[in-house]
């Protein structure tokens, strides 16, 4: 009776080892997804109808996310269910999206199109900026300001916009990874001479040190530079003057280890890990310092863990914060549990 049940179950359901190989389907699984079959690797039958980086979020992370199997098959909300079977094997479930998952979808889709939109006037309102800035020698004291200050808050609106777009894509699963051998070295002295200048104007020290020889990873190098980016930013804003950041790059545990380390005043959450939670954050030692509206640190934890890596926070009683990347050395053969999402 219990087989009878679960096979007129309106529902895809199916049964899949730690490996991700299905041991078990219900019927409605062979009209909604059939290519799942017993004996079949989530993951490659899949592969035609979803990126990896959507599929990882499902297996991996337990997230919601929507795609159909295939052509002709209907749109589907997959989810893992968050308790696993006894025998250490777990349940995924597939349905016909209702009415309420629409509608958040749709918002979704205004909120990308809209960031979408800013960009365009945000980059003439930069550029013209720009242009002021190398009159400065025809403006007077006031003008040299305002100038300054409209490219301070159009750089802000820009960074804003872009993590918008970035978090909007990532709660749609479409945040994706343009994969590559990437060399890390490479792009830790990249992120170090973007913000070398700014840290200085504060008057901050800033050091690196990065272990000789490091191998290349498969990663998305934009994507690794803007996450730490992110961490050196926080550090720089979030640390009055005098506060040394140092970032160390090195081999250890299976993958490459990024950390950031500062000795300002430490997170104020009494679990570090909140930092990384949308729209916290911890202020600023310099008020008139626009530090964002907390998401640099949610969409940094989101863009590691599609590369399969973590990201995690330390601030012990007394300051200073240290921010720990792991990226692994063999992604391909990397399958590493995360925190549910979307951000």
């Amino acid at each position: 009776m219990l087989k009878e049940i679960l096979d007129r179950f309106p529902s895809a359901m199916l049964a899949f080892t730690p490996e991700f190989e299905v041991i078990w389907v219900n019927a409605t699984t062979a009209a909604l997804a059939p290519q799942l079959v017993p004996a079949a690797n989530i993951y490659e039958a899949l592969a035609e109808a979803a990126p990896e980086e959507k599929l990882d979020r499902m297996l991996l992370r337990g997230e919601r996310v929507m795609f159909s199997a295939g052509p002709g098959l209907p749109l589907l909300e997959w989810v893992v269910a968050d308790r696993g079977l006894n025998d250490g094997n777990s349940v995924l479930i597939a349905w016909d999206p209702d009415l309420s998952d629409e509608l958040v979808e749709r918002r979704a889709t205004f909120s990308m199109a809209a960031a979408h939109e800013l960009k365009s006037p945000l980059t003439a309102l930069i550029g013209f900026s720009e242009i002021l800035e190398m009159e400065r020698g025809n403006l007077t004291a006031l003008q040299k300001e305002a100038a300054a200050m409209i490219r301070t808050n159009s750089l802000y609106l820009q960074s804003l916009v872009n993590d918008m777009s970035d978090l909007m894509a990532n709660s749609f699963g479409e945040l994706r990874l343009d994969l590559e051998q990437t060399d890390i070295a490479a792009t830790v002295r990249e992120v170090i001479t973007s913000l070398s200048a700014r840290i200085d104007d504060r008057d901050q020290k800033l050091s690196v040190e990065i272990e000789p020889g490091l191998p290349l990873v498969e990663a998305d190098s934009r994507r690794i530079r803007q996450a730490l980016q992110n961490l050196v930013h926080n550090a720089h804003v979030h640390c009055g003057p005098g506060t040394e950041i140092k970032v160390a790059a090195r081999v250890d545990d299976g993958g490459i280890v990024i950390t950031v380390d500062d000795d300002g005043p430490g997170l104020p959450f009494e679990n570090p890990e909140e930092a990384f939670a949308s729209f916290r954050h911890a202020g600023t030692i310099d008020t008139e310092e626009l530090t964002g509206s907390g998401i640099g640190l949610t969409l940094t934890k989101r863009i590691i863990e599609l590369h399969r890596g973590t990201v995690s926070a330390e601030s012990p009683e007394g300051g200073g914060t240290r921010f720990r990347i792991w990226l692994p050395l063999d992604r391909a053969r990397t399958f590493t549990l995360g925190t549910p999402g979307p951000a």
